[in-house]
């Protein structure tokens, strides 16, 4: 007995014909998990590369709001010297 277990054949030979129908249950079971684990592995692959897309955004959308907020305090402070100028005139 070498202990390896051979899911590329199936030995059926010696094996009760009950049992023969528990194993191919069981392989078909198997077979349907595993097919199931790639997609979900597909899937979890996918997710996190759209992720990773949306946080690249994410960071583009938080620079431009940067460079908004800046913008905006640039022509307050315009606006206030303008203003502070406007006060010293006398009409």
């Amino acid at each position: 007995m070498t202990g390896e277990i051979s899911l590329g054949r199936k030995t059926d030979e010696g094996v009760p014909e009950g049992e023969q129908g528990f194993l191919s249950n069981l392989e078909n079971r198997v077979d349907t998990l595993l097919a199931r684990f790639q997609e979900l592995m597909k899937q979890r692959d996918e997710l996190a590369a759209a992720l990773d897309s949306e946080r690249e955004k994410t960071r583009q959308l938080e620079k431009r709001l940067e460079l908004f907020t800046q913008d905006r305090e640039k022509v307050k402070t315009r606006i206030d010297q303008l203003l502070h100028r406007l006060k010293g005139i006398e009409f």
